[in-house]
């Protein structure tokens, strides 16, 4: 019985996720025809603006980019996302649509953390299913951990590496030591004004040798529109936040991973893992760091059933 119930689940599995690949593939092409621009909204928390679209309806999925992003990371999934659920792409604080030029003190985790908490409570009373990536997945972590009653479920796509969580994993030392050399190099270009030198060093350590120059220049602009978020990188790694911290989110967590994903991405999720009250993990294969654009209809078969097992 058990193995006869084991071979329908993984059938079922995979015609789910043929289907989604499929439906996927003609939203995409009924996107590249369409010139419609998105309903974008704003809601003011924390004397800031944050701007949003969503879409759909049901319970909220609030979607957190990452480093260089904005809402418009998220545009080719929201038709998916939205099926079943009312989904929510939101602009942290000094990214896309503002025109930021770097001037100013506020720009950090934290800082967005408390924008996030604010922004949950004015979209909706109750708490929301939570997704972050990279940079914004440490965002998320901070919100749930700070503010666990608004987060039902928490998914994680590869959260930026901490220094306070890696701290006692030696093989991620090297690794840490090496990133931070990299962000300070980056940051040289930002003292003299140069942000397009900034943004390829950027990119290329991130997405491999010469990824810039493979990089168009549609995908440019939109890295040029968020340049000078950069700025707090250094400030980001050594944010602190620990086991403990992690232990206060009470929320079932979903931890994806990119198959080709630096190692370092590995090792915060490995170290984050045991830390969390209920975890489950998944592996996106054929996908590195940007997952969700290398491989989007395993990434979102991984989160629509997280969110919809009881």
């Amino acid at each position: 019985m058990n193995t006869q119930y084991n071979f329908t689940y993984y059938i079922q599995r995979i015609v789910i996720l043929l289907l989604t690949s499929l439906a996927l593939i003609i939203y995409q092409k009924i996107a590249l025809s369409a010139e419609t621009k998105p309903d974008v909204k704003t809601v003011r928390v924390n004397n800031y603006s944050m701007s949003y679209i969503e879409q759909g309806k049901g319970d909220p999925l609030i979607l957190i980019h990452g480093a260089l992003s904005d809402y418009r990371t998220w545009s080719s999934l929201l038709d998916e996302f939205s099926e079943s659920n009312r989904t929510i792409s939101v602009s942290l604080r000094h990214y896309y649509p503002e025109k930021w030029n770097g001037n100013g003190s506020d720009l950090s985790l934290q800082q967005h953390a408390d924008d996030m908490v604010e922004f949950i409570k004015a979209v909706h009373n109750g708490p929301v299913n939570l997704l972050g990536h990279s940079r914004g997945g440490v965002v998320a972590l901070l919100v749930a951990s700070q503010q666990p009653k608004l987060v039902s479920k928490l998914i994680l796509a590869e959260p930026s590496p901490l220094t306070s969580m890696l701290s006692n994993v030696s093989k991620a030392n090297d690794r840490m030591i090496k990133r931070k050399e990299t962000l300070q190099n980056v940051l040289e270009f930002y003292k003299v004004n140069d942000t397009e030198g900034g943004l390829e060093k950027f990119v290329n350590y991130i997405a491999g040798h010469e990824a810039w120059k493979r990089t168009s220049e549609i995908r440019r602009n939109a890295l040029r529109s968020n340049a000078w978020t950069q700025l707090s990188l250094l400030e980001d790694i050594d944010i602190a936040f620990s086991c403990s911290d992690a232990n206060k989110i009470t929320a079932p967590v979903l931890l994806i991973e990119g198959d080709r994903s630096s190692q370092l991405y590995g090792h915060m999720q490995s170290a984050l893992k045991p830390c969390l009250q209920k975890a489950t993990k998944a592996l996106i294969a054929d996908a590195g760091h940007m997952m969700f654009h290398e491989n989007p209809a395993a990434f979102i078969f991984e989160i629509q059933e997280f969110i919809l097992i009881e």
